[in-house]
C-alpha cells in the first residue's frame, strides 16, 4: 500500500509480507499481527499491528473494525494476567506511521517522573539498548504471551 500523505510504500504494511519470520512475532490473529516490542522498559510492551491498511478505525469495514477491537483487548487482557500492570495503555497514534497499530504498555505506579504517557521519557530512555531483551528473555517473553492469548481465545470459542 502507499501511505497517500507522503505517497511512499506503508512500512508496516511491507513489513507485515515478512512478519512470520520477524525474531519479535508472537502470533498471527485473523485481523492482526501480535508483535513483542524491542525495548522492554515496561515489561511485556507488546504492539498489534492491522492486516488491513488504514490511518484511521473508521476506514475499516464494520465487521472487520469490530474484530480487530476484540482482538486487541484479547492481547490486552492477556499481558494484564501476565504481568498485573496497575495500568494498560492502549495507544493508536499514527503520527509517524498513518497504519493501523495498537502499542500496549503495561504501566505501573512510578514508573515515570510524572504520571502520563510513556512518551514523556526521552528517546534513549524509551529506547535504550539495556531493556531489549536477550534471546532467551525474548523467547520466553513470546511464549508466555502466546500462550495466554491462545488460552484467553478458546475459554471464547
Amino acid at each position: 500500500m502507499i501511505d497517500l500523505e507522503s505517497n511512499m510504500p506503508c512500512k508496516m504494511c511491507d513489513n507485515q509480507k515478512n512478519i512470520l519470520n520477524d525474531p519479535y512475532f508472537i502470533i498471527e490473529l485473523e485481523t492482526g499481527y501480535v508483535i513483542l516490542g524491542w525495548f522492554q522498559k515496561f515489561k511485556g510492551y507488546t504492539v498489534f499491528t492491522c492486516k488491513e491498511h488504514g490511518p484511521e478505525l473508521h476506514n475499516l469495514e464494520r465487521h472487520f473494525k469490530i474484530k480487530h477491537l476484540e482482538e486487541m483487548t484479547v492481547v490486552a487482557e492477556a499481558i494484564y494476567n501476565i504481568f498485573n500492570p496497575d495500568k494498560i495503555n492502549y495507544e493508536l497514534l499514527g503520527n509517524g506511521c498513518p497504519h493501523i497499530h495498537w502499542h500496549l504498555y503495561p504501566r505501573e505506579k512510578g514508573d515515570t517522573p510524572i504520571v502520563s504517557s510513556v512518551y514523556q521519557l526521552p528517546n534513549s530512555v524509551l529506547f535504550d539498548e539495556s531493556t531489549r531483551p536477550s534471546d532467551e528473555e525474548r523467547i520466553e517473553l513470546i511464549n508466555k504471551i502466546k500462550a495466554e492469548i491462545m488460552r484467553l481465545l478458546a475459554i471464547q470459542a
